[in-house]
């Protein structure tokens, strides 16, 4: 994926982030626009690039979603979010679940071969505990990245309808190895998010 492009979903996680309270820009320095940031393997400066195409519509609104509004890719995002802020966190905290699982998983998608992927695996079972899901959605998610691994010839992607988060995700990391296993190392020690971590720890 060119970097310089945001998916639907990334550019709905920058609009949630600009319309949390106090609604607008957020520093090159918030701490959650950087952690959302690295979360999503993109720099905070990236970040901040994309949260100020937002700020310039402001408040420029309505407008035909169909219409090319600054040679934006998305604006869609924009005209369907901005009067729903509760809807746009709702939806961006789900996406973020799906960005940090799916990149730790493809994290260990690469430390494992075909035939070892399954639920009594101990690194399947171990990052179904930190992540909180079954280790069959953690090995399913495994075949789907082996449906799109070009050299697994048993896992034909064209006919799956395989979420977008993790075709992106494939696209952004399999052919960089350095940066996945960065970026998985952070989601590693930041993911459940600290508000979800310190709740775990109080009931301990």
């Amino acid at each position: 994926m060119n970097m310089e492009q945001w998916s639907k979903e990334e550019s709905l996680l920058v609009l949630d982030l600009y319309l949390s309270k106090p609604v607008g820009m957020k520093s090159v320095t918030d701490e959650t626009l950087v952690d959302r940031a690295q979360l999503l393997g993109r720099t905070p400066d990236a970040f901040c690039r994309r949260m100020m195409q937002f700020q310039q519509w402001y408040p420029v609104l309505p407008f035909d979603a169909g219409e090319d509004v600054f040679g934006d890719d998305n604006p869609a995002v924009w005209s369907i979010y901005f009067g729903q802020p509760k809807l746009a966190h709702r939806e961006a905290a789900a996406l973020l679940k799906d960005f940090c699982i799916g990149t730790l998983v493809l994290n260990l998608y690469f430390q494992l071969i075909i035939s070892t992927m399954n639920e009594k695996v101990p690194e399947v079972m171990a990052l179904a505990r930190q992540v909180k899901r079954p280790a069959k959605e953690i090995v399913a998610l495994l075949h789907v990245y082996a449906a799109l691994d070009p050299f697994v010839k048993d896992h034909p992607a064209d006919d799956l309808a395989i979420p977008s988060v993790y075709r992106q995700l494939w696209s952004r990391y399999a052919d960089d190895m350095d940066k996945l296993s960065r970026v998985a190392k952070y989601v590693e020690g930041h993911y459940p998010p600290k508000r979800v971590r310190k709740k775990n720890e109080e009931r301990k």
